[in-house]
């Protein structure tokens, strides 16, 4: 993207059926083959705070693969993903301070694994940073959270 694209373009919003309001980075031109990010919040699971979430796309709208997969993960949070993310904290001791993650923690931020279209980066935070400290990330690859790394 172009200087001038940042200075002087505007921001694309549509409404996704799943997905809600979802915003462009900023764009002047209104080439379908241009790569661009999009943007939203979402309320995943029983977490009271929304999620910010980035995905590819182009002008029309976010990449389809990445949407399919990532409203697989949303829909099916609770029931199976939250159980994986259990068992990574269990796998190892140095991430036992995250095991009340449930009522201490919720998902801030996902965005594609670099050149993925199917994969994703779960970012965890704390809901109240002065009761809880430290940061921790999954990988969602091939729809099995993998990869837990205090940030």
């Amino acid at each position: 993207m172009g200087i001038l694209d940042l200075l002087f373009g505007e921001k694309i919003i549509r409404q996704d059926d799943f997905f809600g309001k979802i915003e462009s980075e900023k764009t002047r031109k209104k080439d379908i083959a241009k790569s661009l990010s999009w943007s939203f919040n979402k309320k995943i699971g029983s977490f009271k705070n929304e999620t910010y979430i980035i995905l590819e796309g182009n002008y029309n709208n976010i990449n389809p693969s990445q949407k399919v997969e990532l409203k697989y993960f949303i829909e099916n949070f609770d029931s199976v993903y939250s159980f994986e993310v259990d068992k990574l904290i269990e796998s190892e001791s140095k991430f036992s301070m995250y095991k009340n993650w449930r009522n201490n923690y919720y998902i801030s931020f996902i965005c594609p694994l670099l050149d993925s279209n199917t994969n994703f980066e779960i970012n965890f935070e704390p809901i109240n940073e002065k009761t809880e400290n430290g940061y921790f990330s999954v990988e969602l690859i091939n729809r099995i959270v993998k990869n837990i790394e205090t940030i």
